[in-house]
């Protein structure tokens, strides 16, 4: 695990599990009147009181996230922590349907924080919704997204070969 850093302006903070080709991010409230304020620290303090602690969402990196915001007729926000300035796009939107990413630009000169680790990266991610409005959402991109039915939520993801990680938090080596 790595340090992440509090995210400017979103009453969020975080810290960073590197994975090589992907990286989960864990996610905490810093200060709730500053997260109730913002759209990722509103989404996190809605997930808390609601749900608790597990899979919250997920993002897409993409080259162009304002073709991406466009397409989903939503708005982008920036985002900043100790050195780290990214972009994002329909945050709101996916977070309160969780089966669609969001998406996020970080600038080229700013490392991937899931490099350099060896567990093999994200091999699949399973999310519960509508499969038709997912593909809608994501342009075409041909990710390893397993759609199944059920309530929109990100279920479970594969990393590297064998590992597991369920939205119940539990992890198990498959």
């Amino acid at each position: 695990m790595r340090a992440g850093g509090r995210h400017e302006g979103m009453g969020t903070h975080n810290r960073i599990v590197p994975l090589g080709g992907g990286y989960l991010e864990l996610l905490a409230v810093a200060d709730p009147d500053e997260a109730a304020g913002s759209p990722l620290g509103s989404a996190l303090l809605r997930r808390i009181e609601t749900v608790g602690e597990g899979l919250l969402g997920y993002a897409v990196a993409v080259d162009d996230v304002d073709a991406a915001a466009r397409r989903v007729g939503a708005t982008v926000s920036t985002i900043a922590r100790d050195g780290f300035r990214g972009r994002l796009a329909a945050v709101e939107e996916a977070l309160s349907e969780p089966c669609l990413p969001f998406f996020l630009h970080r600038s080229r000169h700013i490392p991937d924080p899931g490099a350099g680790a060896d567990p093999g990266g994200i091999a699949w991610l399973e999310v519960a919704g509508d499969a038709a409005r997912l593909a809608a959402w994501l342009g075409g991109a041909d990710l390893p997204i397993r759609v199944v039915d059920g309530p929109p939520a990100v279920r479970a993801l594969g990393i590297g070969e064998r590992r597991v990680i369920h939205a119940d938090g539990r992890m198990e080596v498959a």
